[in-house]
């Protein structure tokens, strides 16, 4: 039984060793199998970044480069835009304010129509010849009528100019062209009224009454 014993001794710790040195290789193998399989797992990562770089761009939002940026071009692109509606905006503004003008009058034809009263009022006590009533009302009138006149011209040609421009450009907005149209609009009412403010259409002038003749007087 002894010997037995002393026998199986030795070939045990052989198996032993025969396995640690196995485990050993298979340990020296998991890193050299951990680095083959990394490339393999950030493969995916890197097809998604190539998608996304030649994917289209679409027309609402502005192309990037590679670095997320948006281009010079694209950014001027915007900026030009945005001044442009700017602009188109304030000569719309500028159109309405003209046609409103044309239909209450300015502090320019109030001053240029007292002018013309204190020209007349020297006219007349100077002994000029001509009509009375027409050189006190009839010209001051004539005058206030003009004024507007060219107010409602200017406002008609501003505003309708911009709604011409801008009738089928999508990025200009929509106030921007009802302004422009409104200043036209109100300009053309401002025209037919200097019309008939020069024309006497909405009164006549008054006329000074004839003085009675005396009587016996003539031949």
């Amino acid at each position: 039984m002894t010997s037995d014993s002393r026998t199986s001794t030795p070939s045990d710790d052989a198996a032993t060793e025969s396995e640690q040195a196995t485990n050993q290789a298979d340990s020296a193998t998991d890193p050299a199998t951990e680095t083959a399989s990394a490339p393999r797992s950030e493969a995916p990562a890197d097809t998604d970044v190539d998608n996304n770089a030649d994917a289209p761009v679409s027309g609402d939002e502005p192309a990037t480069d590679a670095e997320g940026q948006v281009p010079v071009a694209a950014r001027a692109g915007e900026t030009g835009k945005s001044s442009g509606g700017f602009a188109a905006g304030a000569v719309a503004i500028v159109s309405a304010g003209l046609g409103l003008v044309s239909l209450t009058g300015s502090s320019l034809g109030d001053m240029l129509r007292f002018r013309k009263e204190i020209i007349g009022q020297i006219d007349l006590r100077s002994g000029g010849g001509g009509d009375q009533v027409e050189i006190a009302y009839g010209a001051p009138w004539d005058t206030v009528a003009i004024v507007n006149g060219v107010f409602a011209l200017l406002a008609v040609v501003v505003g309708g100019a911009l709604v011409a421009v801008h009738a089928n450009n999508a990025d200009t907005k929509g106030w921007v062209k009802a302004v422009a149209l409104g200043g036209a609009l109100l300009g053309v009412i401002g025209l037919g009224i200097a019309g008939g403010m020069y024309l006497d259409l909405f009164g006549s002038q008054p006329e000074l009454p004839q003085a009675p003749q005396m009587p016996g007087a003539g031949g």
